[in-house]
């Protein structure tokens, strides 16, 4: 049994480091894309564009690489083991379900949308945000196939494709806004519309590249429909809790952006009246791109390190839960919250030490300015607090799914929906958009630590093995990092912020890289062993 539990980690531990190399790359290129699109069309109109592009990123996550892969994996693990053909089946009817269920939201979004631009009388900002959005929604139906696809071939242990997938949207959005956009208009106001069709082009590549490891694991994905199917039954059944449970922080996040951009006023003498009074408005136009800046920054570690491992780990506790290893699935499961907070203290640390040159080297310059840089770094700030309970949530909301338990995370998920729309509103007023950040960050700590907990109670695993000496050595490592760190900023506080984060950051993990190793955190062992040494330790 030890053996086998040892061969998992070492599997998921391995995957994990592919999807992080991966991820990395992409999530690179997402950054120098955001830098070019803000260097190019400045807060203001990025504050329009940003609103519409989350929507289909939403479903993204809501129905591709949230819920629906989330309920699919498990199932369709289960199947595989039992009958690959009977797997096959059921890997066609969700995927033509998906298309054709998208594809009808899609042109219910587009009638909504149609009556909008006929009813709306709040001039030329909403005419935009309205055809931003009708020219994205074809993407949804895009991405979340591409999404889904990508869960089946996880579960067949193909990391590469779908985490790769992402760098096709990056590298199509960057080519059009410096080459194609001037053919869209000559104002910011009309080239902006050049990136919804690179985001569209993009999602054509997604599934295209997808198409040569379907063919090597042999996944046929001709339209089919099986209602009759059990399985797709039970899917549909454990999906729609999951919507909520697995995606609340990107609907709090979305709930911020929509937050901040009706209460964002033109400059700060403007106000709305409310109940017969005059109340000024707390933040001001621009403020929803600062939003959408900072979560793309503290998203990099988070994509990197966090995804990566839930991603990787997902299909292996599907497996142990379906064959009732309950031993397995606990010992998996802990190992990957132990590499989790190994990784998830110093990157908090981190990011709250360097974020104001980390926000200036990415977006500083052209229409991005210094009053944006300093705003975007507050923002930052607030979001970074919640980083360790964005990398629990995502595993630990995937430990319920593999255990086919999406009723409880929805619970708790409702009553955090419900405080980040009350914190949000409370906190936006004094804090400006660290309201809302801090409001997403705040939700997230008492979500993973209810889940926690009601996860070893109620099917008495043993997580806690060896990790308060874990944290104890972490601690120590981070605030020697911390220490490197302060120094090597002050140091370098005249010279470029570019050469402030190329010193800094190499020094800080090397810090905290050493202090590990010299105080022989076993989490450091277990991310960087060697493929070789770890299966002869484990036989």
């Amino acid at each position: 049994m030890l053996h086998k539990t040892s061969k998992g980690h070492h599997h998921f531990i391995s995957s994990a480091r592919l999807i992080g190399a991966l991820t990395l790359l992409s999530r690179i290129l997402g950054l120098l894309r955001d830098a070019v699109c803000l260097r190019y069309f400045g807060t203001e109109v990025w504050h329009y564009f940003s609103m519409p592009f989350q929507i289909p990123n939403l479903f993204r996550r809501l129905f591709g690489e949230g819920a629906l892969s989330a309920a699919l994996i498990p199932v369709y693990s289960e199947k595989l083991h039992e009958d690959p053909q009977k797997a096959a089946l059921l890997a066609r009817s969700v995927v033509t379900l998906l298309v054709v269920a998208l594809s009808g939201l899609t042109l219910l979004g587009l009638c909504v949308i149609y009556i909008g631009w006929l009813a709306s009388s709040r001039g030329f900002e909403t005419w935009l945000v309205l055809s931003l959005t009708a020219m994205m929604l074809p993407y949804m139906i895009l991405i979340c196939t591409v999404a889904t696809i990508g869960g089946l071939l996880n579960v067949h242990r193909h990391f590469a494709a779908p985490a790769a997938a992402p760098m096709l949207l990056n590298i199509s959005i960057i080519t059009m806004v410096i080459w194609f956009r001037e053919y869209f208009g000559e104002s910011l106001w009309q080239q902006i519309f050049c990136v919804a069709a690179a985001i569209l082009i993009a999602g054509v590549l997604q599934l295209m590249l997808q198409y040569p490891a379907l063919r090597k694991h042999k996944i046929n994905l001709r339209p089919y429909w099986n209602f009759s199917d059990p399985a797709l039954r039970r899917i549909m059944r454990l999906m729609a809790p999951m919507i909520i449970g697995l995606s609340v922080v990107q609907i709090n996040v979305l709930m911020d952006s929509l937050i901040t951009y009706f209460l964002s006023g033109t400059d700060t003498n403007t106000s709305f009246t409310l109940w017969g009074y005059s109340i000024s408005y707390p933040v001001q136009v621009g403020s929803v791109a600062h939003l959408y800046c900072a979560q793309r920054l503290y998203h990099f570690p988070l994509g990197v390190f966090g995804l990566a491992l839930a991603t990787a780990i997902f299909p292996e506790l599907s497996r142990q839960a379906a064959r009732k290893n309950y031993a397995d699935f606990s010992a998996t499961l802990a190992q990957g919250i132990r590499i989790v907070v190994f990784l998830a203290i110093p990157v908090t640390v981190g990011i709250i030490l360097i974020r104001v040159p980390y926000v200036a080297a990415v977006y500083k310059g052209g229409e991005f300015t210094s009053r944006d840089t300093n705003l975007v770094a507050w923002t930052l700030l607030f979001y970074s607090t919640g980083i360790i309970a964005y990398f629990l949530q995502q595993l630990v909301v995937r430990g319920y799914y593999s255990l086919q338990d999406s009723v409880t995370p929805v619970k708790i998920a409702v009553w955090m929906v419900g405080l980040n729309f009350v914190l949000n509103l409370i906190l936006i007023w004094p804090l400006g958009t660290g309201g809302p950040a801090l409001a997403t960050a705040v939700c997230a700590g008492i979500q993973v630590s209810i889940l926690l907990w009601i996860l070893i109670r109620r099917y008495d695993l043993k997580l806690k093995a060896g990790m308060r000496n874990m944290i104890i050595k972490t601690i120590v490592a981070t605030s020697v990092m911390a220490g490197g760190g302060a120094w090597s900023l002050h140091a370098l506080s005249n010279f470029s912020v570019l050469l402030q984060l190329l010193v800094t950051v190499p020094l800080c993990a090397a810090l905290f890289g050493l202090c590990s190793l010299v105080l022989k955190n076993p989490e450091l062992h277990s991310l960087y062993m060697s493929d070789k040494r770890q299966r002869s330790e484990t036989q």
